[in-house]
């Protein structure tokens, strides 16, 4: 990934206070057709409904599962967060692609949608909409130009741990108490380890098995609102993405 291009869709956005307002925004044309040609930056984008299902559909059938594995494992060690959103975002689709009823409001699509935002925030904290189809299709399009490296052994430890952990989740343990308790098996911020929760918790590893539990007052969680401790996590689907390296 190219640092400067990197940089120069940072600071169109965040700042040492966290968001930039809409207003701040700003980015001269060098800068943005420099990161554009980096692959960092984007046009504003418009697509239709059956514009976007149809390049799903195309872009699912050319991402094998392989790499959408390896790229979640190898961001373990590596720090490419943005490698990791693609185990998200691979499961969403099929998700998206067998369910004709889904939200059109949670496909995205649009006139001049904005993918820069999406890419910032894919890169900074591997995605944050997960179940939006253009924030998907913008994630896998640009992992299978990656050059994917193969898990390590590093890789592999500290995933059996996270599992390990979860395992360990006593009943009615909560998301945000499992979240802490996470820092024993990977060395990360909270926000890091928030997002992994929410990203197996897309792909049906951490699975909330009842959908009737109490809601907290305050929380920023998604798909694993309401996990809790008895839930554990889903074999069938750890075996299903990692079983061939032995988790």
């Amino acid at each position: 990934m190219d640092a400067k291009a990197k940089k120069i869709l940072f600071k169109t956005y965040w700042s040492s206070n966290g968001w930039l307002n809409e207003n701040d925004r700003n980015i001269t044309q060098e800068d943005f057709l420099y990161a554009k040609e980096k692959g960092l930056m984007f046009e504003p984008f418009s697509i239709s409904k059956n514009e976007l299902l149809k390049s799903l559909k195309e872009l699912i059938d050319s991402v094998s599962q392989k790499i959408v594995t390896d790229a979640f494992l190898s961001s373990l060690s590596n720090k490419r967060l943005d490698w990791r959103s693609a185990l998200a975002s691979y499961v969403n689709v099929h998700r998206i692609l067998s369910n004709p009823n889904y939200d059109d409001y949670l496909l995205g699509y649009g006139e001049n949608e904005d993918l820069n935002v999406l890419n910032f925030e894919r890169i900074k904290w591997s995605g944050v909409r997960h179940s939006s189809g253009i924030y998907n299709y913008l994630d896998l399009s640009l992992l299978i130009k990656e050059e994917i490296t193969e898990p390590n052994q590093e890789d592999i430890v500290i995933f059996k741990n996270i599992l390990k952990t979860i395992d360990s989740a006593s009943i009615g343990e909560t998301p945000s108490a499992l979240r802490d308790r996470l820092s024993e098996s990977i060395k990360v911020s909270k926000n890091e380890r928030h997002m992994l929760m929410e990203i197996l918790g897309c792909a049906d590893i951490l699975q909330p098995l009842d959908f009737n539990r109490k809601e907290p007052g305050k929380h920023d969680w998604t798909f694993v609102l309401f996990w809790r401790g008895e839930d554990k996590y889903n074999k069938e689907k750890v075996e299903k993405y990692f079983g061939e390296y032995g988790i």
